[in-house]
């Protein structure tokens, strides 16, 4: 597999490592793996990642709690920390907003336990997802908080192949568009698999596993 750096046309601080190949995720196959794994566990490229996801909601949507998901509660955290700063403009200045992760039950729907849905029934949630491909788990998360009686305000993302979900808006720093040759495929109709190229690793939100 080669691999490159990819740098954010929305803040050059931030980077991520796409490697090409042939990745099988539960839902698609991807001729790329987008590594955010920096962006996810290390300090300054969370704030830096969390700033500018800020910049998007900061004065155009209320948010009392962030629902995140595939690991992204470091950039949840500073999100949080952006979005309640002390600024005349900000329509989320000194609020004290949420930060929560919801769990999988034995059939794999996504839950809040009874002492964390009052952060979710009634009040403007954002959803923060580390990446958005096929859109599946984004479209659970949007499920989950309407039936608890949240109301979905955006989705934050590092990276996404959607612009939309459920008609939601998608704000990512990473598009494919940033990514040379990237290509998505569902099961089914995969080109690299009908041309008999190998799967090369077996990929989800914690990382790559290689054959």
């Amino acid at each position: 597999m080669n691999s490159k750096m990819i740098k954010s046309k929305l803040n050059p601080s931030l980077e991520v490592v796409a490697f090409s190949g042939h990745f099988a995720t539960r839902h698609s196959h991807n001729t790329h793996y987008i590594d955010i794994t920096r962006m996810k566990h290390e300090f300054t490229m969370a704030r830096e990642a969390a700033m500018t996801l800020a910049q998007r909601y900061a004065y155009e949507k209320g948010v009392d709690t962030i629902v995140c998901l595939d690991g992204s509660e470091v950039i949840g955290a500073f999100l949080a920390r952006h979005l309640s700063k002390n600024d005349y403009f900000s329509i989320n200045r000194d609020k004290n907003i949420n930060v929560v992760t919801p769990e999988y039950d034995s059939n794999g729907q996504l839950i809040f336990r009874d002492n964390l849905t009052p952060m979710i029934s009634g009040k403007d949630v954002l959803i923060l997802i580390s990446t958005v491909n096929s859109g599946k788990t984004a479209r659970r998360a949007v499920e989950c908080v309407l039936y608890y009686g949240g109301r979905v305000q955006g989705i934050a993302s590092v990276f996404s192949t959607l612009a939309l979900v459920e008609e939601i808006p998608v704000y990512s720093l990473f598009t494919p568009a940033d990514i040379p040759g990237y290509a998505t495929h569902s099961l089914k109709e995969c080109p690299m698999c009908r041309a008999g190229q190998k799967i090369d690793a077996l990929s989800n939100s914690y990382g790559f596993s290689l054959f």
